[in-house]
């Protein structure tokens, strides 16, 4: 539930809070049982797609971005931001280099808009 939990028990977690079946959510997933069961088991070493980990976040009614973050994938979307924008890499150091976190500029970019 913390700090420490990795992809696979995150899955079964909210698989659990859900009340799905490991059979039930690989099969609206689009993948096996037995993937599903290893990924959940920390015994599957490939994280499945960036479609699959959505149709999970969908299921699970789970946060993408944080399922992401888990399997440890950066989303097509954010890598094109990247990508699109010269000055972002140098951003996201600096942030980084200020121990700022994803929340603190999220919290900054929400205090600056009400002050609008």
């Amino acid at each position: 539930m913390g700090m420490g939990e990795t992809f696979g028990a995150r899955l079964k977690r909210m698989r659990s809070l859900r009340g799905l079946g490991l059979r039930e959510t690989a099969n609206k997933v689009g993948i096996s049982a037995t993937y599903l069961s290893r990924i959940e088991n920390n015994a599957e070493t490939s994280p499945p797609s960036e479609e699959k980990i959505l149709k999970l976040a969908e299921i699970l009614e789970d946060k993408f971005d944080e399922l992401m973050r888990l399997a440890g994938r950066v989303s097509e979307e954010v890598k094109d931001l990247i990508k699109a924008d010269s000055e972002m890499p140098t951003f996201l150091r600096r942030a980084k280099e200020e121990n700022m976190s994803g929340a603190t500029l999220l919290k900054m970019l929400d205090e600056k808009k009400t002050k609008k």
